[in-house]
């Protein structure tokens, strides 16, 4: 009988690497979204969910977990068992701009995370409504100029892309506008329509349906270049101001937890760059106002690391805490 037992715990002993080494997948992977189902993030991670489930075999959930600026998410999957079945599809906020935010945060997103695929990249766009008779970022100035003008500008929220670039162009014009947080982009353009503010830093892909009718009069974006559904809008460089700030561009990406293995991040970001190169998923995203991006693992980390000191560097140089 003892020998018999010693038997089968020799083979339950040699199992156990075999199970240890199983294939991925081999079972559902989840999507966390740290934000609201039907935004652009929710929208980028099932557009691409979809399709990574049919290339693995398996199905792919985007489960939506919001609040802290999106640090609720973003804290569970870093905390979660690195073996590439939870993954975090995000924003620029939650990997740079709540690190300087927040006094404390359950997570430090170079540690972290591992880069799997910058999907995406919106760019903000800087725009007015008819009622102000600014027509340019030249007009802007101008009225600022004349001494009078009181002005206020919107974005998504404190500490945002849309907030940092706001704010820099508030003081290079010396134009002491108001900032008017809000809680998403949709509110920000909202406020632009009614004439409740006079500046508003949204996304292309949030106000470009007003652009043609004239309801939203674009003055510049953010980027090194163009925005490719406005492409008649000028970069804030081309405008002269060089700040690198303005070079910044709110991207979308797919991370996986620290330490999750090689070959499984590998795997994914395969399957990923395969994914987002097709001309009909290229289609959808361009039509919804983003920019390609698409990168690999290693062209992620390489701007992620030059993002991270520009934006973390302004917003404490602006003095912006999260409220």
């Amino acid at each position: 009988m003892l020998k018999m037992l010693a038997c089968v715990g020799a083979a339950m002993t040699l199992a156990l690497p075999a199970m240890a080494q199983e294939p991925f997948p081999s079972r559902p992977v989840r999507i966390v979204v740290p934000y609201a189902a039907g935004g652009a993030t929710d929208f980028v991670a099932r557009t691409v969910g979809e399709r990574l489930s049919k290339a693995l075999g398996q199905a792919v959930l985007v489960d939506n977990k919001t609040g802290a600026a999106g640090a609720i998410g973003a804290g569970e999957v870093a905390r979660s068992k690195p073996d590439g079945y939870t993954l975090l599809m995000t924003i620029t906020d939650t990997q740079i701009n709540n690190t300087a935010l927040y006094k404390v945060l359950a997570y430090d997103p170079r540690k972290d995370f591992i880069g799997i695929a910058q999907v995406v990249r919106s760019p903000a766009l800087i725009s007015t409504h008819p009622g102000t008779g600014i027509q340019s970022i030249a007009d802007l100035q101008a009225r600022v100029a004349k001494g009078d003008a009181r002005l206020s500008y919107g974005s998504w929220g404190v500490g945002g892309l849309g907030h940092l670039a706001g704010e820099t162009l508030n003081r290079n014009l010396k134009a002491g506008m108001v900032h008017v947080p809000q809680r998403g982009e949709g509110p920000v353009v909202t406020d632009l329509l009614s004439g409740t503010i006079d500046i508003g830093l949204s996304s292309v892909a949030s106000a470009m349906q007003h652009v043609p009718t004239g309801k939203v009069v674009p003055l510049a974006v953010l980027g090194r270049q163009r925005s490719t559904t406005l492409p008649q809008v000028p970069t804030m460089a081309e405008l002269g101001f060089k700040d690198a700030l303005y070079d910044s561009n709110v991207w979308i990406a797919l991370l996986a937890p620290a330490r999750t293995p090689q070959a499984t991040t590998d795997r994914l970001a395969k399957e990923v760059h395969a994914i987002v190169g097709a001309a009909d998923v290229r289609n959808l995203f361009v039509g919804r106002g983003f920019e390609m991006l698409n990168t690999t693992p290693a062209q992620f980390a390489a701007g992620y690391a030059a993002e991270f000191d520009i934006i973390t560097q302004r917003i404490r140089e602006l003095g912006i805490e999260a409220q």
